[in-house]
């Protein structure tokens, strides 16, 4: 459990296989833009079925959820990288072992967003990468330039740019921070 800025307490945790509906109904009230920005996965029931009914392999699901235990943020973690990002990593001469490398994919639900969440749970998140030996941590797919808000966190939590890439007609930035 963990107190936020706007006094709300939240708690955090791994995703469960009860989580499937729950999921589903997080991924579908994001906004529009919330959803084009996250891009790891589909958004359907299909999908959310297959992640939960699949929880045991390199990616690590976290969510937190609010006092009424409605899912309000959901986090990817990767052990490794995935091709798309080592292509693009390669290609800035920056190299990384995939054995210490993991990668990252963040969401807050909407009305959630600048209350503080994201910063909790990256505490945990970076607690659990220390504990566990990694020494670098990349962005899931980058981070879309227009997405001010979110460079700037990463930004501020120590993350480097390492370069930019276009895809689907956006701008996007390759982003890591060593641990």
């Amino acid at each position: 459990m963990m107190q936020l800025m706007n006094d709300k307490n939240v708690s955090f945790r791994l995703l469960e296989r009860k989580d499937q509906q729950g999921l589903y109904n997080y991924l579908n009230q994001l906004s529009a833009e919330s959803r084009s920005r996250f891009g790891p996965h589909a958004f359907d029931l299909k999908t959310t079925i297959e992640i939960c009914d699949n929880l045991y392999g390199d990616t690590i699901y976290f969510i937190a959820e609010d006092s009424g235990n409605n899912i309000i943020a959901y986090m990817l973690l990767r052990k490794g990288m995935l091709d798309a990002d080592k292509s693009r990593y390669d290609d800035y001469h920056i190299f990384f072992d995939e054995k210490s490398t993991a990668t990252y994919a963040p969401s807050v639900a909407d009305e959630w967003q600048n209350a503080g969440i994201g910063t909790a749970i990256f505490q945990y998140i970076l607690l659990y990468l220390k504990n566990n030996g990694y020494k670098n941590l990349i962005l899931w797919g980058g981070v879309q330039t227009l997405n001010q808000r979110a460079v700037h966190f990463y930004s501020k939590h120590c993350f480097k740019q390492a370069g930019s890439f276009w895809y689907q007609g956006k701008d996007n930035l390759d982003m890591f921070m060593q641990l």
